[in-house]
């Protein structure tokens, strides 16, 4: 979920700068060769390796097909909301200070607020990041439909390496019981709760006050 939140926020930044969207396509080769070696995980011994039917069997009721879209349903949109809301509010003579402006000179800026700037110089910036920002969201959830698979397996796995086969055994018994089935359901959704996704909103306001700290 935090990989998920990363990369909405990075897609929530680009779509906030429409000049970004004339550049030539970088090349990202390195960067995803680099990414794709950050990560890598011991083989299973025989006995995880055996375990892994039985994980699947779990991990197919915690995590069924079209999860991750659900996911994206309830938290993409209302987080690029959030991000762009967050962003377009910025008062400038803040973006000026962690420029080095002298402060002599942020005084003349007042409360100005960057969504202000923005409307003067691009007075189509709101409709176009609505466009860009639905198109961002479209093209994360194809990108979850594509990992997905790969995803469920990966759970498995870690399931098949973490728990016994007796304890993989009482997680399916309890899945098959009424509470035991709702949380199964609900196990993985939950994170893109509202009451979840609305403590996020503390993320703007924390990392704009750490930036100072982080330019330095």
């Amino acid at each position: 979920m935090k990989k998920v939140a990363i990369l909405v926020s990075a897609l929530a930044l680009g779509v906030s700068q429409p000049a970004l969207a004339q550049e030539p396509a970088p090349d990202f080769s390195a960067l995803t060769t680099a990414m794709g070696e950050m990560f890598k995980a011991e083989p299973l011994t025989a006995e995880q390796q055996a375990r892994v039917p039985q994980a699947e069997e779990v991990v197919a009721q915690l995590f069924p097909a079209g999860t991750y879209r659900k996911m994206m349903d309830q938290m993409v949109g209302p987080m690029m909301d959030g991000i762009m809301g967050s962003i377009q509010n910025v008062p400038l003579a803040d973006l000026a200070r962690l420029g080095g402006v002298d402060e002599s000179a942020l005084a003349a800026m007042g409360d100005a607020k960057l969504g202000e700037l923005s409307a003067i110089l691009d007075p189509a910036y709101e409709e176009r990041n609505r466009i860009m920002g639905q198109v961002s969201v479209d093209m994360v959830t194809r990108l979850m439909d594509r990992i997905e698979p790969g995803y469920r397996a990966g759970l498995a796995r870690a399931y098949a390496s973490r728990f016994t086969a007796a304890e993989l055994s009482d997680l399916k018994q309890f899945f098959a019981t009424p509470t035991g089935s709702r949380y199964a359901a609900e196990s993985m959704l939950i994170y893109a709760d509202p009451q979840v996704m609305s403590a996020m909103n503390e993320m703007m306001p924390a990392m704009f006050e750490m930036m100072p700290g982080m330019m330095e």
